[in-house]
């Protein structure tokens, strides 16, 4: 009879403990799973706000240049009429601060891919820095790099 109680004690230590190693294994299984969404997520989110950041920077300074060089020239209180006509010009393109949410092409694509925003942000920014180019040609022509070659 002893030998039996021992088979059976052997087999209830070995249901509990492969009970035991199930709930383990679950438990790692959903704390693993909860990290790799973590991971990412934040990855995704990462690469979304440097890419957002570098876009939103681009047309915020190109546009910046163009208030602060006629904010300059106002309170310079210029006399060149070159110079005065192309402050006439911009105050006509009537465009809204660089800040302006208008400027930020991810608000029209948010179901879109992180690509295809980027794309039509650049899309967005050549297209406005070239009709400010058409519009003020001698203040365009100021804030293009030159090559020191």
């Amino acid at each position: 009879m002893s030998q039996a109680a021992s088979s059976d004690e052997e087999t209830d230590f070995q249901v509990v403990s492969f009970t035991n190693y199930q709930r383990v294994r679950d438990k790692i299984g959903k704390i693993s799973y909860a990290d790799g969404i973590a991971d990412g997520r934040e990855q995704v989110f990462q690469t979304s706000f440097d890419q957002g950041y570098a876009d939103g920077l681009n047309v915020g300074l190109e546009l910046a240049k163009f208030h602060s060089f006629f904010d300059t020239l106002a309170a310079a209180g210029t006399k060149d009429e070159s110079i005065l006509k192309e402050q006439k010009a911009y105050k006509e393109l009537n465009l809204p601060k660089a800040t302006d949410k208008q400027h930020f092409k991810y608000l029209d694509h948010q179901n879109e891919p992180l690509t295809v925003v980027s794309e039509k942000q650049g899309i967005y920014t050549d297209d406005l820095l070239g009709k400010c180019a058409a519009s003020l040609p001698m203040t365009a022509n100021l804030f293009i790099s030159r090559d020191s070659s």
